[in-house]
């Protein structure tokens, strides 16, 4: 029987860093909450904000992204993901674990994976576009609103280069979209010039993960979707548990929440401690932002990665303030390992025949211990091992934790409108139509 990722939240308790940890009674007093904020939850399972759970069992998109990773594989060696936010995160969480630092051939059995359309640096454009045999590679567009500036202008810049590489009437078979089936600018060129457009999922973007907007880019590089969505469905199987016990994304959002409101410790970091998990770090980070950051609350997420931050931020976090709480994750088994060379140095000698793994938890338990003593909590989370069925458990877990915690704290984790203020200034000096007002009103500052 599958494993499940573990919470184990000991230090992050009164017992064992004092007044700034949380008390089993407060504790407990939350899980009394959790049957009716369930409940609540059950009853807008219709809406589209709760879509996202119902991605894990979306079997019809699993066959058809397997039809059309054939087709791929027999036409293109790269897929270009452009997107930027959640269009662009979760995917490259999911890649970046899996296929690692260096888009790692040895792991990768599909296509090549690049991402674009998260910056209008045109210097990084430029870049890509030198390395990629246009004939040979296909673009995925994911923008939601189908009108975000980021993306748009990368693929407009994509579209003229791959017209003049092959062609206006083959140019089409190189894009596929994905966004919302309503008026927008991408979604009017793609039913102009004949795109494959996989609709956007209907929920919020940082919830999408687990859609096409994740699973396509995923599938395409010959990951195995169905173990991500396999791993998903386990955790949303806890998550629908009344027992504080079993519902570990629960008890996660209960101890963020006391923290929060309870010891003025308004700082979450997510600190992994498997180097290929640095980019779901920045995947937390948007999430917890955007999520909770409203109504003049939030948490502020910060994405840190051990052992590299043991040398640049574990100083502020043992000796700073009291205001952060620290949650680490790292796998208990690895497919693979190193040993460190035997040497005749004398201060390196103790050194010579350690596994490279063995090193890391040491490295780990240190810094976290080291926190305990310094009253600092800290939590961690257990991968059994790091691959597609606990990466689908990990991204479910934040998600559902998200969800628990906005319920905890009377907001709505599903908008985003301080985000949407700034897109209409943007637009506006741009010359969008229908932002005349906003542009006379930034105008002033300029």
């Amino acid at each position: 029987m599958a494993k499940l990722i573990k919470y184990d939240y000991e230090f992050m308790s009164a017992g064992q860093v004092g007044s700034f940890g949380f008390k089993k009674q407060e504790l407990a007093d939350l899980g009394k909450k959790l049957q009716s904020i369930n409940q609540k939850i059950e009853k807008r399972k219709e809406s589209p904000d709760l879509s996202f759970r119902k991605l894990p069992y979306d079997n019809l998109l699993v066959n058809l992204l397997g039809k059309l990773n054939n087709i791929l594989k027999k036409n293109f060696k790269n897929l270009v993901i452009v997107g930027i936010g959640a269009s662009d995160l979760g995917a490259r969480a999911i890649i970046r674990t899996l296929a690692g630092r260096y888009n790692n051939q040895l792991k990768i059995k599909g296509l090549n994976i690049y991402f674009a359309g998260n910056t209008t640096d045109p210097q990084v454009l430029d870049d890509l576009i030198k390395i990629l045999d246009l004939k040979k590679t296909a673009f995925f567009i994911v923008s939601r609103s189908g009108s975000t500036i980021e993306p748009m202008v990368s693929f407009l810049y994509f579209r003229k280069k791959v017209i003049e590489a092959v062609g206006w009437q083959k140019a089409k078979k190189h894009f596929i979209i994905s966004t919302l089936p309503n008026n927008n600018p991408l979604g009017d060129i793609a039913e102009k010039e004949g795109y494959l457009n996989l609709a956007h999922y209907p929920g919020g973007g940082r919830y999408s993960v687990l859609s096409v907007n994740g699973l396509l880019p995923a599938s395409a590089a010959g990951f195995d979707i169905k173990k991500l969505l396999a791993g998903a469905k386990v955790i949303d199987k806890i998550s629908k548990s009344n027992n504080l016990n079993a519902n570990s994304p629960f008890v996660f959002a209960a101890l963020q929440y006391l923290a929060y409101k309870k010891r003025k410790q308004n700082i979450s970091v997510l600190m992994p401690y498997n180097y290929y998990l640095n980019e779901f770090a920045f995947w937390f980070r948007q999430l917890w932002a955007e999520s909770l950051g409203k109504d003049k609350l939030g948490i502020t997420p910060i994405a840190a990665l051990g052992p590299t931050d043991q040398h640049s931020q574990l100083q502020l976090y043992i000796e700073g303030p009291h205001d952060k709480i620290i949650t680490f994750v790292i796998a208990e088994k690895y497919k693979h390992d190193l040993r460190v060379p035997k040497t005749n140095n004398r201060e390196a000698a103790y050194l010579g025949g350690h596994s490279f793994n063995k090193i890391l938890n040491i490295e780990y338990k240190a810094t976290s211990v080291s926190l305990m003593k310094n009253k600092r909590p800290n939590g961690t989370i257990y991968l059994p091992e790091l691959n597609e069925y606990y990466l689908g458990q990990l991204f479910f877990f934040f998600e559902m934790a998200a969800v628990y915690l906005g319920e905890l704290l009377g907001i709505n984790v599903f908008d985003q409108p301080g985000v949407e203020h700034s897109k209409k200034y943007m637009y506006g000096l741009l010359g969008r139509k229908g932002f005349e007002k906003e542009a006379r009103e930034i105008k002033k500052y300029l």
